[in-house]
């Protein structure tokens, strides 16, 4: 059985990107960016280390189309 995790990243002042997180599954990554994104504006994504996409996004409290 494979077991999918997704990352949850925020990009810092450079650009470059700072793990903050992994979640099991997309629904809970998406409720964990929004909460993080509450606390601290920012860009924030959800990134599948199996496609190696980004699968969801915000930039200040706009959703980004991925």
């Amino acid at each position: 059985m494979f077991l999918s995790s997704f990352d949850i990243l925020r990009k810092d002042r450079r650009g470059k990107p700072i793990l903050l997180a992994v979640a099991g599954d997309l629904g809970s990554a998406r409720l964990r960016l929004l909460q993080l994104a509450s606390l601290v504006p920012g860009e924030y994504f959800v990134f599948d280390p199996r496609t190696h996409q980004i699968v969801a996004a915000m930039d200040g409290s706009e959703w980004q189309v991925t």
